[in-house]
């Protein structure tokens, strides 16, 4: 059993996770959290939403931000164990509003989650870009785990 907690496997856990989940906290302190298709760039996860909302309202009051990812999962039942990898990552959201920087964020969403249809990914960019806020986590920490054996 190999378990270690460092950015190089929390990083690869967000490029291998099927979606990330996003916490935050509300204007009155409560907690919140969804389910988001995200993408890495360096240091820094871009992710897209709608131009109202709830998690816009949270990410307003509050940006300071945690992601987590599981990147690979496998139950070994006859060993009563989980083989994985996972990642938590900490860091500020912040709303794009740089038209270059927003279809950067967009095409790397798309890269990361339709690679095999890139010959439409400037077209539903600019289809949907007058519906969609992009926003980036500026990531500060990053640790990840692995289990890869029982």
């Amino acid at each position: 059993m190999k378990r270690d907690e460092n950015r190089e496997e929390g990083l690869r856990a967000l490029d291998e996770c099927d979606y990330m989940v996003l916490a935050m906290t509300d204007s009155a302190g409560e907690p919140y959290s969804i389910p988001l298709n995200g993408a890495r760039v360096g240091d820094v996860v871009y992710f897209h939403c709608g131009k109202r909302g709830e998690k816009l309202d949270c990410l307003r009051a509050n940006p300071a931000v945690c992601i987590t990812a599981v990147g690979s999962q496998q139950v070994i039942q006859a060993e009563y164990t989980t083989l994985f990898t996972c990642a938590v990552a900490r860091g500020r959201a912040v709303e794009v509003t740089d038209p270059e920087e927003v279809r950067q964020g967009l095409r790397a969403i798309c890269d990361r989650h339709t690679p095999d249809c890139p010959e439409r990914v400037e077209e539903v960019i600019e289809k949907y870009l007058p519906a969609v806020s992009v926003w980036r986590v500026d990531l500060t920490t990053v640790s990840g785990r692995r289990k890869d054996r029982p």
